[in-house]
């Protein structure tokens, strides 16, 4: 399966380096669009553009750069990488004439470094006529519990991603994770939709 082995070579959850882009984040109702820059020194890498429909005023940006100070500079970290992935575990469960789905799991020394993903199925939608990942699909096996105050009961994370072109790598282009538990007793559930757009390529000075 060739289009399967040039799709994993070049995959990648997260945005590649030296790439620009907006995104819109939506929780629980509320609304909020970002730029971000790796061309710019860190501390001025995230910009606030947009909050609740509108520009943000004096107060939503000293409350923005209060809490990105906060945060670790860069852009979101991917749940996984495509190294995490154990080839041997991939299984074809779907396709056609241009899409093929796989299933798998991740490697034995990426569950041990990380916990978490040793809880995790991995499914896969690969394009045939331009080999790249489509989509991906996470979705927690069984209730786990990270920490002792944590109970996951439901986790599902998905990603789409927009084919390549002559100018421009695979990229994120939607993603949507879902998240039911516990915490401190506290029963908790979280939708987060995350909308990707405008990038342009960056290079550092």
């Amino acid at each position: 399966m060739a289009y399967l082995h040039t799709a994993l070579g070049k995959f990648s959850p997260e945005v590649p380096p030296a790439w620009a882009y907006s995104v819109t984040t939506e929780r629980d109702g509320q609304q909020t669009t970002e730029r971000f820059d790796p061309s710019k020194p860190p501390a001025e890498q995230w910009t606030l553009l947009r909050t609740q429909g509108h520009a943000p005023t004096t107060e939503d940006l000293e409350k923005y750069f209060k809490y990105k100070a906060s945060q670790t500079p860069g852009p979101t970290q991917a749940t996984f990488h495509k190294n995490d992935i154990e080839p041997g575990t991939l299984k074809l469960v779907s396709e056609d004439a241009d899409r093929a789905e796989f299933t798998c799991t991740f490697r034995e020394q990426s569950t041990n470094t990380d916990k978490m993903l040793g809880h995790l199925g991995l499914r896969l939608m690969i394009n045939k006529h331009q080999p790249h990942v489509e989509k991906f699909t996470l979705t927690l096996d069984a209730p786990y519990s990270p920490v002792l105050s944590v109970k996951m009961r439901e986790l599902v994370v998905t990603m789409n991603f927009s084919p390549p072109t002559e100018n421009r790598p695979s990229l994120p282009a939607q993603s949507a994770s879902h998240f039911a538990g516990r915490m401190f007793f506290i029963s908790v559930e979280e939708n987060l939709h995350f909308t990707y757009f405008d990038f342009t390529s960056a290079s550092r000075p």
